[in-house]
C-alpha cells in the first residue's frame, strides 16, 4: 500500500475529512407496509406451499427479527394465502 488517500485504509472518512453521520440509503427508508410486504415475500420464497404450520411459524420468526408487530388473525391470514390454504 502506497499510503495514497486514494487507495481505501478502514478509514470511514473520505478525502476532505467529512464523515458520513447517517446511513447512505436513508433517503429510501421503507414503509412499515413495504416491510411487511418484503417480509411475506421471503417467507413465500422460502417456505411457500409448506403446511400452514411451518408457514405461520417461519412468518412470525421473520416478522419478530425485523420488529414487525402484526395481529395474530393477520399473521394467520397471511401465512394460509402463502401456505395456499
Amino acid at each position: 500500500m502506497s499510503g495514497t488517500r486514494d487507495e481505501f485504509d478502514g478509514d470511514p472518512r473520505t478525502q476532505d475529512g467529512a464523515t458520513q453521520d447517517e446511513p447512505a440509503l436513508a433517503q429510501n427508508v421503507a414503509t412499515e407496509m413495504e416491510r411487511l410486504g418484503g417480509v411475506v415475500q421471503q417467507v413465500r420464497a422460502d417456505v411457500g406451499g409448506e403446511s400452514l404450520e411451518i408457514v405461520e411459524k417461519s412468518l412470525r420468526r421473520r416478522l419478530s427479527d425485523v420488529g414487525i408487530s402484526v395481529a395474530d388473525d393477520e399473521v394467520t391470514a397471511l401465512a394460509r394465502d402463502i401456505a395456499g390454504d
